[in-house]
């Protein structure tokens, strides 16, 4: 039997750390300001024709709303989609932006249609912002590295900006999920993270280095009061040991840099170190 012609991409996990809300009617002026980080770890997709659309993730088929709008709105041929995710989903790691912008790559590739970064980002971007999935994950996922998001909206019709930073190191554990739709769709939660989120970014603008990431990141987990006793925990820990940990947005998960071995007593601790590259065809 010949085997099936694909082409594969990568795209980064993203851990938002900050980050402030702005809806509009149109999917791609919406989305968040704020901060976060990129992993080595993330979604790498393969994407061949076929007689119908097929998304699998992790080998099995599923539903996939964001993959699936973003592959609606860049063509109608029928393709079959292989993600395979090396992060948890709904644990805070962008894996919906990283699941749809990974295939938007190599869908682009495996059909031809030669379309730019832009247009192929932003309609992943698009995707996310209309399933409720994520607001901010995929502008920084198409860059890499830790992206300040300074205005809201799709990858390249944004202000950004970008922490000089190695591949430093990064350890989490995860405690399970939360609904970034639920949280959205919350009125009163929103007027809080807003208003939390509008001064941590300032103070992050002030001293813009990975430290103070972590610290303002921590500030604006706390003072939005999503933070369960393990999380609030597992972060305390890692400060007792000399270490920057805060809470990944939106996800019951704890990151940290030089942890020094104090997240092992939470649970499963897993590494990854910050990718400076944001997707790429493989």
């Amino acid at each position: 039997m010949l085997q099936k012609n694909f082409v594969q991409s990568f795209a980064p996990a993203h851990i938002s750390g900050i980050f402030v809300i702005h809806m509009k009617k149109d999917p791609a002026l919406s989305g968040s300001m704020g901060a976060g980080i990129c992993l080595e770890d993330g979604a790498v997709t393969k994407v061949s024709a076929a007689e119908e659309t097929t998304v699998k993730i992790n080998g099995a088929v599923t539903d996939a709303p964001t993959t699936l709008t973003a592959i609606q709105l860049l063509t109608a041929q029928p393709v079959l989609v292989e993600t395979e995710l090396s992060i948890p989903i709904g644990a805070g790691f962008g894996a919906s932006g990283a699941g749809a912008l990974s295939a938007a790559l190599a869908l682009n590739e495996a059909l031809s249609l030669d379309m730019t970064l832009k247009e192929l980002a932003v309609a992943a971007h698009v995707a996310e912002v209309t399933n409720r999935t994520g607001l901010g994950d995929v502008t920084g996922q198409t860059f890499g590295g830790i992206v300040i998001r300074k205005k809201a909206g799709a990858p390249f019709t944004v202000n950004i900006d970008k922490l000089l930073c190695r591949n430093t190191p990064i350890s989490w554990v995860s405690f399970g999920e939360i609904s970034t739709k639920s949280v959205l769709s919350d009125g009163l939660k929103k007027k809080s993270i807003n208003k939390a989120g509008k001064s941590m970014l300032k103070e992050l603008l002030k001293k813009p280095t990975l430290e103070n990431f972590f610290r303002q990141s921590c500030s604006f987990a706390k003072e939005i009061e999503l933070m369960t006793p393990q999380v609030k925990d597992a972060i305390e820990a890692v400060e007792a040991a000399g270490g920057l940990a805060s809470q990944a947005m939106l996800g019951n998960t704890v990151f940290a840099i030089n942890d020094n071995g104090a997240l092992l007593e939470f649970g499963e601790v897993h590494e990854s170190r910050i990718s400076n590259a944001g997707a790429h065809l493989q």
